[in-house]
């Protein structure tokens, strides 16, 4: 019966009109072609705070936590490290051996930002361990997003806003 109703319709649109003026079918693509611009997929781990894509470093096992982005004289823009952590607490970070300023977003197991820590200094190399200021989130989280300072404020990021992993990250470690 269905192939009947099929056929009944593309001879009717045949007899409508001549092939100069028939309109093309439709052509599905899974990926939307857009003048001028090429969609390529994310790569690598990627954070997504609000709207806004992180391409991150990561921060799982515990000596990678430890030295973070200690000694580091740059950190590109719109780039991280993503500390992941087993669960939420509010973890302590200290700027050992920093060498650039740093916006710290404190993401809860919620996959939302529970505070932002905005404008971490590096400290005087000549700190002591026991002199350097720790820095805690306002409420527990699980994962700690660095990224340059001010660019949190720059990109209006704030509490609240959700976060998603993508890339290679989609699927793992929650969010």
């Amino acid at each position: 019966m269905f192939l009947g109703v099929v056929a009944g319709l593309l001879i009717g649109a045949a007899a409508c009109g001549d092939a100069a003026t028939a309109i093309p079918a439709p052509v599905l693509s899974a990926t939307p072609e857009i003048p001028g611009i090429t969609l390529e997929p994310l790569a690598g781990p990627i954070v997504r705070v609000a709207q806004v894509d992180f391409p991150v470093e990561l921060a799982i096992k515990s000596e990678d936590r430890y030295k973070g982005l200690s000694g580091r004289a740059s950190l590109e823009d719109g780039t991280g490290m993503l500390f992941i952590f087993e669960e939420d607490a509010k973890f302590r970070f200290w700027m050992k051996e920093m060498q650039i300023s740093l916006d710290m977003v404190w993401i809860g197991s919620n996959c939302q930002v529970v505070s932002i820590s905005e404008n971490v200094s590096a400290p005087d190399p000549a700190t002591s361990l026991d002199d350097l200021l720790r820095y805690s989130p306002d409420a527990p989280a699980r994962y700690v997003l660095e990224i340059n300072s001010g660019e949190s404020a720059a990109l209006g990021l704030t509490a609240g806003d959700p976060v998603a992993f993508l890339g290679e990250l989609a699927g793992k470690h929650g969010c």
